[in-house]
C-alpha cells in the first residue's frame, strides 16, 4: 500500500515532501503525480516518464517461474541472510545470524574483501543526515529493479514491524509488486537517475539482477544501513546458455561491481549459492523469456529449440552470489 512508505517519498521535481489526494499525490509546490487503480505511484518527470521498462510478456514470464518454486530457495535465503545482518548492525530487532549460519546446509562458499579507496562522495537532496529515519519510524527496505516484488516480499513476510518499497520502470511488474505484500509501496520511476525517495530512509537497500546506481543507493541507505546485491556468476544456467541463446554473464562482472562500489561502500560477507534446477518446458521456456534474452529472442523461436532438444524439460545449474556491503560514512 503506498499509503504506509508515503513519508519516506519525495516529489522528483522539487525533492519535496509529498501528501495523498484523490487518485494522486501532490507536493506543496503544486506538482501533482497520479496513482495507479492497481496501486501503484509514478514517480517519473519529462523523458523518465516514457521509460517502458521491461515488457508485459517478461513480466508474466517472471511471475509463472518465480510462482513455480523454482528460486524460492535463494529468495528463502536471501531473507535470512539479511535478517542476519539487520539483527546484529541495526538494531531492528530481528532475527540475529552470521551469513554462514543462514546457508548451512546448501551449496555454498563465503568470502570477503576490504576496499578501502577513499571516502564516499554523495549528492544528497540537501536533508539531513537520517532524515528518512524518524519520518515513519519502523525499519524500510527498498528493493530497487524490484520487477514483481517476489524477493521484497519474502523479506517483509520475515519482519513484522517493516515496511517496503519496490522500485521499477515497468508497470506492468509494478502491478504486481503493490499485490505482492500488504506492507509494499510500489514506485514506478527510473532506477538509473536521482530517486524520489528521502536522503538515509532505507535501513536496507536491495537489488537483484538490477541495475545498480551506486550514488543513490548510498544517499538513500542509513549509515548504519546494508547494501544487499545479487548477481548470476559465470556458470549460471551454463548448461543450457548456447543452445538456446541466452544472454551470457560477463566473467569479469564482480570484479566490475566491486570497482563501481569503490568509495561508497565496503563488502561485510559475500556468499555463492547453486541450484540444482529440474524444469519441465513451459518452465524452461519462462525462465529464458522473463531476462535480458528476451530483448533479442522471440518466444516462438526458443520454443521450437526447447521442443527439439529438451521435449520433456532439462535440467540446469542456477548460480547466484549474494554480497552484503556497508557504506562509508557520509
Amino acid at each position: 500500500m503506498i499509503h504506509a512508505v508515503l513519508a519516506y517519498l519525495t516529489c522528483p521535481m522539487c525533492r519535496k515532501d509529498l501528501a495523498a489526494g484523490p487518485g494522486q499525490v501532490r507536493c506543496p509546490a503544486g506538482h501533482t503525480y497520479d496513482l495507479a487503480r492497481t496501486g501503484y505511484l509514478t514517480l517519473t518527470t519529462g523523458r523518465a516518464a516514457a521509460l517502458g521498462g521491461d515488457s508485459a510478456d517478461m513480466v508474466k514470464a517472471r511471475e509463472a517461474f518465480l510462482t513455480a518454486g523454482h528460486y524460492a530457495t535463494l529468495a528463502d535465503r536471501l531473507a535470512t541472510a539479511v535478517h542476519s545482518y539487520q539483527g546484529t548492525s541495526t538494531g531492528t530487532g530481528l532475527p540475529g545470524r552470521r551469513l554462514a549460519t543462514a546457508v548451512h546446509g546448501h551449496q555454498s562458499t563465503i568470502g570477503g574483501y576490504q576496499n578501502n579507496d577513499g571516502d564516499a562522495r554523495s549528492e544528497n537532496s540537501g536533508e539531513p543526515e537520517n532524515s528518512g529515519e524518524h519520518a515513519g519510524g519502523e525499519p524500510v527496505v527498498i528493493d530497487i529493479g524490484a520487477g514483481t516484488g517476489y524477493y521484497l516480499a519474502h523479506l517483509l513476510r520475515l519482519s513484522p514491524g517493516a515496511v517496503g518499497i519496490a522500485v521499477d520502470a515497468s508497470r506492468y511488474a509494478l502491478r504486481r509488486a503493490a499485490r505482492a505484500h500488504p506492507r509494499i509501496g510500489a514506485v514506478g520511476t527510473d532506477v538509473r537517475g536521482p530517486l524520489p525517495i528521502r536522503t538515509a530512509a532505507a535501513s536496507l537497500v536491495l537489488d537483484v539482477f538490477a541495475p545498480r546506481n551506486v550514488t543513490e543507493m548510498h544517499r538513500i541507505l542509513r549509515s548504519d544501513g546494508q547494501l544487499v546485491i545479487v548477481i548470476p556468476t559465470a556458470r549460471h544456467l551454463a548448461e543450457i546458455v548456447g543452445p538456446l541463446g541466452l544472454v551470457t554473464v560477463d566473467e569479469r562482472k564482480s570484479e566490475r561491481l566491486r570497482e563501481k562500489l569503490a568509495g561508497f561502500f565496503v563488502q561485510q560477507d559475500r556468499l555463492t549459492l547453486d541450484l540444482e534446477l529440474s524444469l519441465p518446458p513451459d518452465d524452461l521456456l519462462n525462465l529464458v523469456m522473463m531476462g535480458p534474452t528476451a530483448h533479442h529472442r522471440q518466444a516462438s523461436d526458443v520454443r521450437v529449440a526447447i521442443e527439439d532438444r529438451w521435449p520433456h524439460g532439462a535440467s540446469a545449474t542456477a548460480s547466484f552470489a549474494v554480497e552484503i556491503h556497508q557504506p562509508f560514512p557520509r
